[in-house]
């Protein structure tokens, strides 16, 4: 998988003044330039395998507070 990284940044300002009728106006313009260069390709699954491995630990830890939720229900229930 190849990606797309910045490679640098390129400010371009500009600054001019224009007469009105009201008086003269200053504009600033201020553009920013960005570079961007491909990546080199990486390996895939490690990322995959993180990934899988803190959607469990998501999963478990849901089913966890899910229970203990039921508990505290069936306990109100009750009284």
């Amino acid at each position: 998988m190849k990606g797309i990284k910045l490679g640098e940044n390129e400010v371009v300002e500009s600054k001019r003044v224009v007469n009105l009728p009201g008086g003269p106006v200053a504009i600033c313009e201020r553009e920013v330039h960005e570079f961007y260069r491909p990546e080199t390709a990486t390996s895939t699954r490690l990322v995959i395998s993180d990934a899988i491995d803190r959607t469990r630990i998501l999963i478990s830890k849901a089913r966890e507070e899910f229970s203990e939720l039921n508990s505290i229900m069936r306990e109100l229930v009750v009284r």
